[in-house]
């Protein structure tokens, strides 16, 4: 009897061992059978996968290109662009009303904060200027303060100089105690002035710019226009701060040389304003 339970005892436990056995191998992962190399035919190597690239943002700037007179720029999508009248139509009107006094040919925009020029403001400054293009800076971009408006203005004067050209603004802005200096702009020398001006409502913080390429002056005109009226609890703007945001807008300028254009037509001198 006890020989009988002690084999029964003994084929229990070869049984088990057999099944655990049995249990280990299925555990294992299969083995992939190696790959063989076939003479004369090449495997190509696995590449890692790349994680793909999120879809890219939509850029903050737009660029405004003139090929008429060679010259872009790049500014936020929040200003507003608005773009002159033909060069040609420009300079038609204002040799039209050279012989015109100049508050008979009244065409200014109406004052707000932004300080931009009409094209008749200007040519009563500087004759011979046309204005290309204007960027507005939106009057709630500087919240909480006492930011009125701003604007950036691209003109081009084909009767000036290289020389003429910076002296010009110099002289023009006639501010002795305005900061000035000069920077390089793509490769071309632009000579810069400071000067404020206002009036009860309105205070305007200005810095311009003048440099000579293709043939012409290239001037851009920054205003930063601040509430002179006394407001509680509303500070006022860091209008160097906002100049200097600007500036970015013209240290983006790009010029292209171009072999006919409207820069290359006969310079006879600009047109002058005669009194009846």
């Amino acid at each position: 009897m006890r020989q009988w339970h002690a084999t029964l005892l003994v084929g229990v436990i070869a049984g088990g061992a057999g099944l655990a056995g049995c249990s280990s191998k299925a555990a294992l992962p299969q083995r992939k059978a190696p790959e063989l190399a076939v003479p004369g035919v090449s495997v190509p190597s696995r590449q890692p996968e790349r994680p793909t690239k999120p879809v890219a943002r939509e850029s903050a700037f737009s660029t405004y290109s003139n090929p008429e007179y060679g010259v872009a720029f790049r500014y936020p999508r929040n200003f507003a662009l608005v773009e002159q009248k033909a060069p040609v139509e420009q300079e038609a009107s204002i040799e039209a009303n050279a012989s015109v006094e100049s508050s008979d040919s009244e065409e200014d925009a109406p004052e707000d904060g932004s300080g931009a020029r009409s094209q008749a403001e200007l040519e009563r400054e500087e004759p011979g200027a046309l204005l290309v293009a204007t960027v507005v800076v939106p009057d709630d971009a500087y919240p909480n303060t006492t930011f009125a408006g701003g604007s950036l203005q691209l003109a081009v004067n084909r009767y000036l100089t290289a020389g003429t050209c910076r002296r010009n603004l110099i002289s023009r802005l006639g501010d002795s105690n305005g900061r000035s200096g000069s920077v390089l702009v793509q490769g071309v020398e632009f000579a810069w002035a400071d000067s404020d001006e206002g009036d009860a409502s309105t205070e305007f913080f200005e810095r311009d710019y003048a440099g000579f390429a293709n043939g012409a002056c290239y001037e851009m005109f920054l205003r930063v226009g601040v509430d002179a009226a006394d407001a509680d609890g509303v500070r006022p703007p860091d209008e160097r701060k906002i100049l200097g945001h600007m500036e970015k807008i013209v240290s983006s300028l790009q010029f292209v040389s171009q072999g006919a254009s409207l820069l290359d037509r006969s310079q006879s001198g600009p047109p002058t304003r005669t009194r009846r």
